[in-house]
C-alpha cells in the first residue's frame, strides 16, 4: 500500500480522484453504468478512498458500509457523510468479521486491489458477505497498463511509478498481475465473471491532453470484472 501518499496527502488525493480525467471521466462512468438499480440494497464500498462513489450509492437509495485501510482517509467520509454511512477502517488482507455472511447486495471495489498482494483472502470474505445473486463490480490496473513495467508478464509482482498529487511527486507502489490470475482469482474464490470490460476513450474530451487520448483510444488503462454469486 502507499500509507505516505493517503495520509500525508489524504485530501489532496481524495480532490485528485474526484476530478481527474482518469477517476472521474473515464473509470467511473463505466462502473456507474453496471450498477443498475440500487435502491434499498446494501453495498459494500471496499476501498471508499474520499467517498465519490459513497455519494453516488447514497444518492441512489443504497445502505453503504464504506472501508479503507487509510484512516485519514476514513475521517474524510465520515466528516462528508456523517451517519449516513458506516465508514471505518479496514485491511482488506484481513477477514471482514464485522460482516455476516449473506448480509450485501453487491460489493464495489474500485482501484483497490492493485495494492493488494494477495486476493484470497478479499475474494473469498466478498463471496461470503454477498447474498445469493449478489454483485461483485471491481476495477483495477488493466495488465496492458503494468505489463511494460516488468520483465515477465506472467509474475505477480510490486512495481514503482511517480504520480503527480497536489502538485507533488508521489512514489506510488501497486501490483503487476496477468489477466488469467485476476480472473482465476475472482472464480477460485466461487464468483462467476459475468462480464470483462476495457474502458476506450473514443472522442477526445475537453481537458484530455492528446497524448492521454492516444494512449486511453488504443490500449485500456483500467479493467472492470463484474461477478455474481450463484
Amino acid at each position: 500500500m502507499n500509507d505516505a501518499l493517503y495520509e500525508q496527502a489524504a485530501q489532496a488525493y481524495a480532490e485528485h480522484s474526484a476530478r481527474s480525467f482518469a477517476n472521474a471521466k473515464y473509470e467511473r462512468p463505466a462502473m456507474l453504468a453496471l450498477l443498475g438499480d440500487l435502491a434499498g440494497k446494501t453495498v459494500l464500498d471496499a476501498g471508499c478512498a474520499g467517498g465519490e462513489y459513497a455519494a453516488h450509492l447514497l444518492e441512489a437509495g443504497a445502505s453503504v458500509f464504506a472501508l479503507d485501510r487509510s484512516p485519514a482517509m476514513v475521517e474524510i467520509v465520515k466528516k462528508r457523510f456523517g451517519s449516513s454511512i458506516d465508514a471505518r477502517r479496514h485491511d482488506l488482507n484481513e477477514p471482514l468479521a464485522w460482516l455476516r455472511d449473506g448480509s450485501v447486495d453487491v460489493v464495489v471495489s474500485s482501484l483497490t486491489m492493485h495494492y493488494i498482494a494477495a486476493w484470497d483472502v478479499p475474494m473469498r470474505e466478498f463471496c461470503r458477505v454477498l447474498k445469493p445473486s449478489g454483485k461483485l463490480l471491481m476495477s483495477t490496473h488493466h495488465p496492458a497498463m503494468t505489463a511494460p513495467l516488468v520483465e515477465n508478464y506472467f509474475d505477480t509482482v510490486l512495481v514503482k511509478e511517480t504520480w503527480q498529487v497536489g502538485g507533488r511527486d508521489h512514489d506510488v507502489t501497486f501490483y503487476h498481475r496477468p489477466l488469467q490470475s485476476i480472473v482465476s482469482a475472482v472464480t477460485n474464490a466461487g464468483l462467476t465473471v459475468r462480464r470483462v470490460i476495457e474502458p476506450r476513450i473514443t472522442q477526445r474530451a475537453e481537458g484530455l491532453s492528446e497524448e492521454w487520448f492516444k494512449r486511453l483510444s488504443r490500449q485500456p488503462w483500467f479493467l472492470i470484472i463484474e461477478a455474481e454469486k450463484t
